[in-house]
């Protein structure tokens, strides 16, 4: 009698913790989390390298909608493509939206990147990004790499009759 009452309350046990569990999933977008700790880092990398990541994140959107969940490098994540959640993210104040980055992002980009930063920060940073980035300015660099370009060309390549060029899959 008293296995079976011990087993009975296993049982229950888990009965709660796996409604308890499908109660809080509800808050979440849909998506999957994967593998722990790989997630869909394997695919995504895997489709960067083949060049075709716009293909992956087309597919995932199609499956899981504008807005999914997915785990990134060890790292739960939510997934906004697209222009308008650009505009959020990077005009967004400090209260609105918390943006951290994973641990291996961060130590390629680093710590001060404009992904990182918040408040003042953010917004000094965004503003001289938009001032680079003007068409005015834009042609001045435009020219400069041009020229870059044709001395190149003419130092190593003039006279050349045959090229060889590596492409890589």
């Amino acid at each position: 009698m008293n296995t079976l009452f011990t087993i009975l309350l296993f049982l229950l046990l888990i009965f709660f913790l796996l409604t308890r569990r499908r109660r809080s999933s509800q808050r979440l977008p849909p998506g999957s989390l994967g593998i722990p700790i790989i997630g869909q880092s394997l695919t995504l990398l895997r489709a960067m390298r083949a060049n075709t990541a716009e293909k992956w994140l087309e597919e995932r959107v199609r499956k899981y909608g504008p807005i999914s969940k997915l785990s990134l490098f060890g790292t739960p994540t939510v997934l906004i493509p697209g222009q308008a959640a650009n505009k959020l993210v990077f005009t967004a104040d400090g209260g609105t939206i918390g943006n951290q980055q994973t641990k291996s992002l961060r130590m390629i980009l680093g710590d001060r990147n404009i992904l990182e930063l918040s408040g003042e920060d953010h917004k000094r940073v965004r503003d001289a990004l938009v001032s680079f980035l003007k068409p005015e300015c834009l042609k001045q660099y435009v020219g400069k790499m041009d020229g870059e370009v044709r001395n190149h060309l003419e130092m190593h390549w003039e006279g050349k009759e045959k090229v060889t060029v590596c492409c890589v899959n």
